[in-house]
């Protein structure tokens, strides 16, 4: 199979003293490039350049990258919560891993396959998007969903993962002919899918959107208040989202994507350990709808078995992806569109 050289352009990494840590892919050449930031435009804070051998050191042979003993690089288990089981966050004062979050910009060998484009399976998945995109038309996508389709928490609105999703489709199939995309956001921090079916009608179906993405199950698989059971028990789940498919179809023509989460931080309180039900309940959705489904949570699974720890990819600690984090939900709509 032919080969070709990628860029992985800003992967996430927490150390843990000078513990050794996997890059995602085995760096082609010398020259594995650590900052503070994920991009050189997040100014902020004030941006740094770490320096290799002197912060940090990369063994390119195994693929593992840590950092020195006197590193500029944060230690994570100066981290409040580092070690701490079962964690609350609500006893902490601050529990994110924002201050202590370095991105690596490396060359690897990749596949090709990974580059190519099905048509035929995305205008499948999105007829009407695409039809008026390459109609020179304007497409709305609307975005329903909890905090992670707020945004939370990369670093600026272009890194969000619908933000991302919008630019790839208007490049793609658009850009030549002058169609954009009109993103428009109706998701609430902290909702469930309950809260998402109740408020459709009102916030997404006047919209007259064109794609709809759908993304719950973060907050429905979370112990309840009651520390009991789930907050939307998965039948109740698969309920809402079932009925929210309903309405967009019969209120309107727009393609719909379902959105599985990420995985939450295994050692945060709250998590029931079932995300994979709720993602799994809403690929088995998407089969029987036929509607599109962007496995995020498959992804991300792939990350970590790959050696990505939780607190790399999310910047909360808890639940939300950071800035690589939504590149990882974009490549999952990106596997759905490619047919991979």
């Amino acid at each position: 199979m032919s080969e070709m050289i990628k860029q992985q352009r800003a992967e996430s990494f927490v150390f843990v003293g000078e513990e050794a840590l996997n890059l995602r892919y085995m760096p082609l050449r010398q020259g594995v490039v650590v900052r503070s930031h994920a991009v050189k435009e997040n100014t902020n804070d004030e941006h740094v350049m770490f320096k290799e051998h002197v912060d940090y050191v990369v063994d390119y042979e195994r693929g593992v990258i840590s950092r020195t003993p006197n590193s500029r690089i944060p230690d994570w288990s100066l981290h409040p919560m580092y070690g701490i089981k079962r964690f609350d966050h609500t006893l902490y004062t601050d529990y994110s891993n924002q201050a202590y979050t370095v991105y690596a910009q490396y060359d690897y060998i990749a596949e090709h396959y990974e580059g190519e484009i099905d048509p035929a399976i995305a205008s499948s998945i999105l007829p009407q998007t695409l039809a008026k995109l390459q109609a020179g038309e304007q497409a709305t996508y609307t975005v329903l969903g909890d905090s992670i389709s707020t945004g939370g928490e990369a670093s600026a609105e272009q890194w969000t993962f619908f933000s991302r999703l919008s630019r790839y489709l208007c490049e793609q199939y658009g850009s030549a002919l002058g169609a954009d995309v009109a993103l428009v956001n109706r998701a609430i921090g902290g909702e469930t899918s309950r809260g998402g079916l109740a408020r459709i009608e009102r916030d997404v179906i006047p919209t007259r959107p064109d794609l709809v993405t759908i993304g719950y199950g973060m907050n429905d698989q979370n112990v309840s208040a009651r520390g009991q059971d789930s907050a939307i028990p998965l039948s109740q789940f698969v309920e809402n989202i079932e009925t929210m498919i309903k309405w967009l179809r019969d209120q309107t023509s727009c393609d719909i994507i379902l959105v599985t989460p990420c995985s939450p931080n295994p050692d945060w309180k709250r998590t029931s350990g079932r995300t994979v039900d709720y993602a799994a309940a809403l690929c088995e959705l998407g089969v029987r709808y036929n509607v599109g489904v962007a496995d995020t949570y498959a992804v991300w699974e792939a990350e970590l078995a790959a050696g990505k720890t939780p607190e790399s990819l999310l910047l909360n600690n808890i639940n939300h992806p950071n800035d690589y984090g939504h590149e990882l939900y974009l490549r999952a709509f990106l596997k759905l569109l490619h047919g991979r």
